[in-house]
């Protein structure tokens, strides 16, 4: 890059920033190292001027997701490398109890507010209705969901009525 004239007072200097608009379509890395989709774009608070966020497109779950800059671990021309696991890439993982059944799909992520806090996932099979299991129960999350040994779910058939 050529030279660049620089008029500042305390902000880092010119070499040591980047552009943002360079972030655009690169990777976003949870924690484990899952590649979770590609920058769409950059979002600024304009007050202060500091980013604030990034919007990813999801491609496992069909959306974009608004990922905050407090759960960035680091950030470079390549990619976004965040602290944690997004919970919200849980939709559509198989759940499995203690002894191997399989009792359905996560169809939902329960969240406490917008936070990437798991509170709990609402599951489904072929023949239940939707029921929910809290964080409690599940003893191990990977490429399916495992219960634990005391986990009895009650599910409620569609042919079954409301009590």
């Amino acid at each position: 890059m050529k030279n660049v004239l620089q008029v500042k007072q305390h902000e880092r200097a010119f070499e040591n920033t980047i552009t943002l608009d360079k972030l655009k379509g690169k990777h976003v890395i949870s924690h484990g190292g899952h590649v979770i989709g590609r920058i769409e774009n950059v979002r600024i608070n304009p007050l202060t001027f500091s980013l604030e966020g990034v919007v990813v497109r999801c491609e496992s779950i069909g959306e974009s997701v608004y990922i905050g800059k407090n759960y960035f671990k680091s950030l470079s021309y390549e990619s976004i490398i965040l602290k944690i696991e997004l919970v919200l890439l849980l939709k559509g993982k198989t759940v499995i109890n203690f002894n191997g059944k399989i009792i359905g799909k996560v169809i939902d992520v329960v969240r406490k507010g917008t936070t990437n806090n798991l509170q709990g996932i609402i599951v489904k099979s072929l023949w239940s209705k939707p029921f929910t299991i809290t964080r409690s129960a599940i003893k191990l999350v990977g490429k399916n969901i495992v219960l634990k040994s005391g986990y009895n779910a009650q599910k409620k058939y569609f042919w079954q009525k409301s009590i």
